[in-house]
């Protein structure tokens, strides 16, 4: 018996030894798994961060591109003396407007009135005349 149980408690001992071995390995791989996602999730967050601020400055330069082109437009207009409307913003005409009420005759008023909300309407009434005309 002395035999039988010296060579189990070898043969546990040695597979207790793999075993172990195993184990650390396993941490070791998953520490290094752990490494690499972290890794990666970082990478990704810097892709993501430069990813939206290309966008961003793709949209600021379309902007920039048509405040350039309104300019150039407007060229041939303040050679003659007059002011696009697509130079005055929504606050401004509706000071103009504003001021227009003023003056109409009694029982007179303006078509889309001058709330800051209906103010689009000038600027789609403007675009048709100066397709009609």
């Amino acid at each position: 018996m002395s035999t039988t149980t010296k060579i189990n408690s070898e043969t546990i001992t040695h597979l207790s030894s793999v075993i172990k071995d195993n184990i650390v390995h396993s941490h070791e791989q998953f520490q290094q798994v752990t490494r690499d996602l972290l890794w990666l999730n970082i990478t990704l967050l810097q892709e993501n961060t430069l990813y939206s601020t290309i966008k961003q400055m793709e949209i600021t330069l379309v902007q920039l591109t048509q405040q350039i082109d309104d300019l150039f437009d407007a060229v041939p207009y303040a050679i003659q003396g007059r002011l696009p409307i697509k130079l005055v913003n929504p606050v401004s005409l509706q000071n103009i407007l504003r001021n227009v009420t003023f003056r109409l005759p009694e029982g007179y008023e303006l078509i889309a009135g001058t709330n800051l909300v209906t103010i689009h309407l000038y600027y789609d009434l403007v675009r048709v005349s100066v397709v009609a005309y």
